[in-house]
C-alpha cells in the first residue's frame, strides 16, 4: 500500500539517507555489508532473517526483501522492524526530521485496496460478536475471490513429503501453473485472508528467494503484490488456536510447511503456528498469550549442530562459525525473555543428531518429531552459551 498524502510525502522529502540508515542501526544494530550507486544491501532484519537479500533503493528510499516481505515502502518498513502500526511509524520518522503531524493521515489508495475497505466494513458486524482476546487484526483484509485465479492442484513433492491433501485442502494450498509456484494463503485469526505466499519451483526464481509474497497482473491495477506485515499475523492460527487453548501449549516454528506437517500428523489437535521468520514480534507474543498458554514451545529449522560447538567455547570462540552460532543462540534468548515472565519456555534441541542442518523438526516425520518434543528443554542460559 502506498501512503501518499502530503504529510507523509513531506517526511520522505525531507528523510536523508545518513538518517536512514543511523534508524536501521539503531533498532537492529546491523550496518550495510554491500553499497552500491543505486542500492545499499542489508541482511533481511524486517523479518529476523539473517540471509544478505534486504535491498535499499537509494533514490526511491523503498525496500526489498528477496526472501520474505517483498516490497516495502519506508514506512511499512519501520513497521516491520519496530512491530508498530502505520501511525505510529509516520509519528516515528516525522519526529526524526522534526516535524509534527499536523491533520489526520488519509492515504491515496487504489480502487482494488478500496475494495478491501469495504470488505472490511461488511464484515464488521460479524465481528462485534468475537472474543474481546481478537480485536481488529491490524492487517487489511483481501477478497477470498483472488483465489480463483489459482488452482486447486497439490504439489507432488509435498505429498511425498508428508503433508495429506487433505491438509492442502483445508489450508487451501493452490497451484498457479504460469509461473510454477505453490500458492501459500495467509489468513487472520478470523480465518480472513490477508496475504498470499508463494514456493517457487522455478529455478531461474530459487536465488531470490523460495518463499516470497505472490503477484498477479490486473487489468486495471497493473501487477498487484499480495504482501502483508509477517510480524502481525501467525500462519495456521485460525485453525489451531481452539486447540491451542484446550492444551494451554503452542509450537512456534519458522515456515508454513511445518504448520502443514503438524496437521497432517495431528488433525485438529496440531498446535503449531508459523512465524515465517526467525523472530516473535510483540503483537505475536501478545496474541498468544491471549489464548492463555503455559508453555511456548520453539521448534524452529535446525541451522547449527549444539555438538559441533558444545564444550568447544574456548577453541572455536573466535572463528566465524562460532560467532554465527552464538547469534543463532542470542536470538532463541532473545525470543524465550519476551516469554518468560508469562509462560514456561521451551526449545526443540536436537542433541541426537536425528535432523540434517536446515530441517525442521518435522521434516523427519511423525515419529521423530515426538521424540524430538518429548525431549525438549527448557530454554536458558546455561543451555545456550
Amino acid at each position: 500500500m502506498e501512503y501518499r498524502n502530503s504529510f507523509t510525502q513531506e517526511v520522505l522529502n525531507k528523510i536523508t539517507e545518513e538518517e536512514i540508515l543511523n534508524i536501521i542501526y539503531e533498532i537492529t544494530k546491523e550496518k550495510p555489508f554491500k553499497i552500491k550507486e543505486k542500492e545499499i544491501w542489508f541482511t533481511t532484519v524486517c523479518h529476523g532473517g539473517d540471509s544478505h537479500k534486504l535491498c535499499y533503493f537509494r533514490e526511491s528510499k523503498d525496500f526489498y526483501c528477496y526472501t520474505n516481505c517483498g516490497k516495502m515502502n519506508l514506512f511499512s518498513f519501520i513497521m516491520n522492524i519496530r512491530n508498530c502500526s502505520f501511525k505510529e511509524a509516520l509519528s516515528f520518522l516525522g519526529t526524526r526530521v522534526g516535524l509534527r503531524k499536523r491533520q489526520g493521515v488519509s492515504s491515496n489508495i487504489s480502487p482494488f485496496l478500496k475494495e478491501e475497505q469495504s470488505f472490511l466494513e461488511r464484515r464488521k458486524k460479524n465481528r462485534q460478536g468475537t472474543s474481546k482476546a481478537f480485536k481488529a487484526n491490524p492487517i487489511p483484509i483481501i477478497e477470498d475471490s483472488i483465489l480463483n485465479y489459482f488452482e486447486p492442484v497439490y504439489y507432488l513433492g509435498w505429498i511425498e513429503e508428508g503433508i495429506t491433501i487433505e491438509t492442502m485442502q483445508k489450508y487451501n494450498i493452490r497451484w498457479y501453473e504460469t509461473k510454477k509456484h505453490i500458492i501459500i494463503p495467509h489468513y487472520n485469526v478470523y480465518g480472513q485472508l490477508v496475504g498470499i505466499r508463494r514456493r517457487t519451483l522455478n529455478e531461474e526464481e530459487i536465488p531470490y528467494g523460495k518463499y516470497m509474497p505472490e503477484s498477479v497482473w490486473q487489468k486495471y491495477e497493473g501487477n498487484i503484490e499480495f504482501s502483508h506485515s509477517l510480524g502481525l499475523n501467525l500462519y495456521g492460527l485460525n485453525y489451531t488456536k481452539k486447540a491451542i487453548k484446550q492444551s494451554k501449549t503452542v509450537i512456534v516454528t519458522e515456515g508454513e510447511k511445518s504448520v502443514l506437517l503438524s496437521d497432517s500428523y495431528f488433525g485438529d489437535n496440531s498446535i503449531t503456528v508459523a512465524t515465517c521468520g526467525f523472530t516473535i514480534s510483540n503483537w505475536q507474543r501478545n496474541i498468544l498469550l491471549k489464548l492463555g498458554i503455559n508453555e511456548i514451545v520453539i521448534a524452529f529449522d535446525k541451522d547449527f549442530n549444539p555438538l559441533d560447538f558444545e564444550g568447544k567455547e574456548e577453541q572455536l570462540k573466535n572463528t566465524k562459525e562460532y560467532k554465527k552460532y552464538e547469534r543463532f543462540c542470542d536470538r532463541l534468548i532473545n525470543i524465550g525473555e519476551k516469554f518468560a515472565p508469562y509462560c514456561k519456555v521451551t526449545v526443540i534441541w536436537d542433541r541426537k543428531n536425528l535432523l540434517d542442518i536446515k530441517d525442521s523438526p518435522f521434516d523427519k516425520g511423525k515419529e521423530i518429531f515426538e521424540r524430538l518434543y518429548k525431549e525438549r528443554e527448557e530454554i536458558n542460559m546455561r543451555m545456550l552459551n
